[in-house]
């Protein structure tokens, strides 16, 4: 409510200073500001007609209120306009205090028998304001009660009231009406009556039409939503009314969601909700129950249903209530006696776990884990041990063949000595023997004996790549992967083309053995190649942007220097740094993979001040290492460098390939 400065103020006779300014409040509904000492301009009631012509002309006269004063009075003071005494306002004429109505400075007040000024109350149907002037036009508050006087100063009572343009009800005790419905009319707080506006009456909603008038048991669209009022007028939300959802704010519902006491329902497009069925919602499915309901956190029949209540699919889920995980299919369906991956989903959904599973299709025994997942390699159960191929077939028989899967594994004798080692993948073969301290016998690159078991799983050659041989007609080659392959010797008549051949040393077949050019020659002969042709080998090999390419009298030179076969050299250079571009031989100049160990390749690796350094160092480091220690030729993993210069089982055989290749392109001289 704005406080309004009153503009009137009496001029007080004698003490010299004007009447306490007065405030007073206009009506918070209308802003209609009235002064309350406003100079009456409308024709008084009879009883202040009724008044002497002197009490008008002493009203008209500006007087002053006495002001006490502050030094000691002697003489008795007359006193003369307004007083106030005892916190009550007096206006006095030749030393008396008024009664009755008085008109003072052209507004008119009213004095008891007293002479005290009535104020902030109702006279004879009369409202005087706070001031204690009359109230004319204007709104005044009594004990936090709106009431407004005519222009005749008068309370309006039991009637409508139109003012500044708004209409407002007042009771048969002039009280404005506000905040209630009286007659069907809907009144704001504001005491406006509410046309084409919202109300709200204690916790409940109502509604004015353009009337002012509230809905009673009907529908309303307001601002574009459908609202459904009671027979009090009452608005309904939060619920379900003949199938129609009401949200919160009491709107309809229309394809739209909305929670009602914990529970969620859908309403389609016509507002009304889904009952007892399937409906798709946003791209997922939902099930509502009878009443409506969309369930969550359940199954319905063999689907289940999220906390959000969308049907699972492609997904994994954890039921608390069965403690089983379930795996729920693109269409939604529990997934039931298959595989998901490695996981065993059992009869009406159960993820299988610490048993053995039986799979007729692939004719095989499974065992999955406590996680679910299948086993593979050696497993104990119930403190036997089993072993079990990679796809998680338990093998009955013993297997034929086993992969590694450490980064390197170890291969040792019979007494338990160290012989070489081997890298992550090699498939190695059983060869028959006993197996020795919980080691199998194996064969691999010419080289027999023990691994520890726990470093190999079990492969099948129905399911798993087993390297072997095989001839085009012009050269056999070694398939060492499904994507990769070397040229390890020219065709014998003794070969078949498309045939596959095995070999645990790929010199000894079935029934005819095979004598790779490279492999086993003496690599302190020199090559026959000068430096000129070894320069052409890049270009010839189509290989661009090596750092090696124009370094043939480098290698001539290591080869002279430290009598070792220069054909070789590129060979091994090229395959350790792939041709001389490896990030290792782009930033450390190592060429030969020399310390470059399996776990830390790049960090360990030797580095050489520049390129030739790189060539002739290494070439250095192998002659003592290798040459010298009577390593003399490439080999496999049972003799020669390739035992402990790498890891690969082939590593030998794959630089003896190169060499073949490039003697070829350059013209067999070697």
């Amino acid at each position: 409510m704005k406080k309004i400065l009153l503009a009137s103020t009496v001029a007080l006779s004698m003490a010299g200073f004007a009447k306490t300014t007065v405030y007073a409040e206009d009506s918070q509904a209308t802003n209609n500001v009235q002064s309350s000492e406003k100079i009456a301009t409308n024709t008084v009631s009879n009883e202040k007609k009724n008044q002497s012509e002197a009490e008008k002309a002493t009203s008209q006269t500006p007087e002053t209120k006495e002001q006490p004063s502050k030094e000691t009075v002697v003489e008795v003071v007359n006193k003369e306009g307004w007083q106030k005494e005892n916190n009550q306002w007096r206006y006095y004429e030749d030393n008396q205090p008024v009664s009755n109505w008085k008109k003072i400075a052209g507004v008119w007040y009213y004095f008891n028998q007293d002479g005290i000024m009535l104020s902030n109350t109702i006279f004879n149907d009369y409202l005087l304001n706070n001031s204690g002037a009359l109230a004319e036009s204007s709104w005044v508050k009594i004990d936090n009660q709106w009431y407004y006087a005519t222009e005749d100063g008068k309370v309006t009572r039991n009637n409508w009231k139109k003012i500044a343009g708004v209409w407002y009800r007042f009771d048969e005790n002039g009280i404005m009406i506000s905040n209630a419905v009286y007659d069907d009319y809907l009144f704001k707080a504001s005491g406006v009556l509410a046309e084409n506006s919202w109300v709200k009456i204690g916790d409940k909603w109502y509604y004015g039409d353009q009337e002012g008038k509230i809905n009673r048991d009907k529908w309303a669209k307001i601002d574009g939503q459908w609202y459904r009022f009671d027979e009090s007028g009452v608005m309904l939300s939060a619920t379900i009314y003949k199938d129609y959802l009401l949200k919160t704010s009491g709107a309809m519902a229309e394809n739209a969601w909305a929670k009602l006491e914990d529970k969620w329902y859908y309403a389609t497009a016509s507002g009304k909700i889904i009952r007892d069925k399937w409906e798709k919602i946003s791209g997922s499915w939902y099930y509502f129950n009878k009443d409506g309901v969309m369930l969550s956190s359940q199954w319905k029949e063999k689907y289940y249903l999220k906390d959000s209540g969308a049907m699972a699919k492609s997904e994994w889920i954890f039921d608390e209530k069965y403690k089983s995980w379930f795996y729920l299919k693109s269409d939604g369906t529990y997934a039931e006696n298959q595989w998901v991956g490695s996981y065993y989903l059992k009869s009406f959904g159960y993820m299988a776990k610490n048993e053995w599973i039986f799979d007729k299709d692939y004719n095989a025994w499974y065992y999955l884990k406590e996680d679910g997942v299948y086993v593979t390699g050696n497993f104990t159960i119930n403190g036997k041990d089993y072993t079990f191929q990679s796809n998680g077939k338990w093998i009955t028989d013993s297997a034929s063949y086993y992969k590694v899967k450490p980064i390197t594994a170890n291969v040792y004798s019979a007494s338990g000595e160290k012989l070489s080692y081997i890298s992550q993948g090699s498939i190695v073969a059983i060869d028959g023997a006993e197996a020795k301290d919980g080691r199998l016998p194996v064969k691999i690159s010419g080289l027999s004996g023990y691994m520890n078991k726990s470093d190999l799983v079990a492969v099948s050659s129905d399911s798993d790549f087993i390297p072997h041989y095989a001839t085009d007609g012009n050269y056999l080659y070694h398939e060492l992967s499904p994507y990769a392959s070397i040229r390890v010797a020219p065709h014998s008549s003794s070969m078949a083309i498309g045939k596959k051949y095995y070999s645990t040393d790929g010199i000894n077949f079935e029934n005819f053995t095979v004598e790779n050019p490279f492999l086993f020659r003496d690599l302190r002969k020199p090559s026959n190649y000068t430096a000129e042709e070894l320069d052409k080998v890049y270009s010839l090999m189509n290989i661009k942007g090596s750092r090696l390419a124009g370094k043939g009298a480098i290698f001539k030179e290591a080869e002279e220097r430290y009598q070792i076969n220069a054909l070789y050299l590129i060979a091994h250079s090229a395959l350790e740094s792939s041709w001389g571009r490896s990030q290792i031989a782009k930033d450390k100049n190592n060429f030969f993979g020399i310390a470059a160990y399996d776990t830390t390749p790049y960090d360990s690796a030797k580095s050489f001040d520049d390129v030739d350094k790189g060539i002739l160092g290494a070439a250095k480091w192998i002659r003592e290492n290798y040459i010298d220690n009577g390593r003399t030729y490439l080999g496999n993993k049972s003799s020669g460098m390739n035992v402990l210069y790498a890891s690969d089982p082939y590593w030998g055989e794959k630089i003896a390939s190169i060499m073949m290749s490039i003697n070829s392109k350059l013209g067999e001289k070697d």
